[in-house]
């Protein structure tokens, strides 16, 4: 019954963004039995993403996409339902960091952060609940961070994006609660990618972490899963930290 509860096999899920962490949660998902649709803003970048899935014995499609603009998030949904058959989850990872003083924060910047953090996250989760909601089902995870509680001197722009990432989730997660759409969110910590070395080891940053290191993409993968699958029917609404205790500092 536990095991069943966890597998994806027979459903479809839309992972959006660029870099490694988004290859690691789409290879989870793909173990995990699921189809993946790797959206990312280059075909390059997306078709190694699809490759990996495809590896793992799960169809995977690339598609190339500015998740900013809403035509092409529609067009993109739109193909993923053709090409795939359904969409049953979405995983809202596509972000830009940024840290900067708030008085040298152009106008351009500013709306680069928000439109890519936020705005696209609106974008694919409004586009993938026209055919979530006809079918009474669905899940929603958004990549948010530690920083959507928390703020950070020079990151005023970041923690707002992350910020509202969490708020949307928890509105929508009331509005849908009652369709069996469930909107959950993960908040990473401080993060590095590749393999731990033991210059990684001597990392400022650890000191500030009760588990002594970054987080990296593969501690988030368990953590999607579950909130993709079945197994997590009954949360909604929620945040779930990854950030090795970071967030339990007073």
């Amino acid at each position: 019954m536990i095991p069943e509860g966890f597998s994806l096999e027979g459903k479809v899920a839309i992972i959006t963004g660029d870099g490694g962490r988004g290859k690691v949660l789409a290879q989870a998902l793909a173990e995990a039995g699921a189809d993946v649709v790797c959206a990312a803003s280059t075909l390059e970048a997306a078709e190694e993403v699809a490759a990996a899935v495809r590896g793992l014995g799960r169809r995977g499609l690339a598609v190339a996409v500015d998740i900013t603009d809403s035509q092409q998030v529609d067009q993109m949904v739109e193909r993923a339902v053709a090409e795939m058959g359904q969409v049953d989850i979405l995983v809202n990872n596509a972000e830009v960091e940024f840290a900067k003083p708030l008085t040298e924060v152009s106008d351009e910047e500013w709306r680069k952060v928000l439109d890519t953090n936020l705005s696209a996250a609106f974008l694919c989760t409004r586009a993938v609940a026209g055919h979530m909601l006809p079918r009474g089902k669905g899940r929603i995870i958004n990549i948010a961070s530690g920083l959507a509680t928390r703020g950070l001197p020079n990151s005023a722009a970041y923690c707002a994006s992350k910020g509202g990432m969490l708020q949307l989730t928890r509105a929508l997660a009331l509005e849908w609660a009652k369709t069996n759409i469930r909107v959950n969110a993960i908040g990473p910590g401080w993060m590095q990618s590749g393999e731990v070395s033991e210059e990684a080891a001597k990392d400022p940053l650890a000191r500030h972490i009760p588990l002594g290191r970054r987080g990296r993409p593969e501690d988030l993968g368990a953590l999607l899963v579950y909130l993709a699958s079945d197994a997590s029917d009954y949360i909604t609404g929620q945040i779930f930290f990854v950030d090795g205790g970071a967030t339990s500092h007073a």
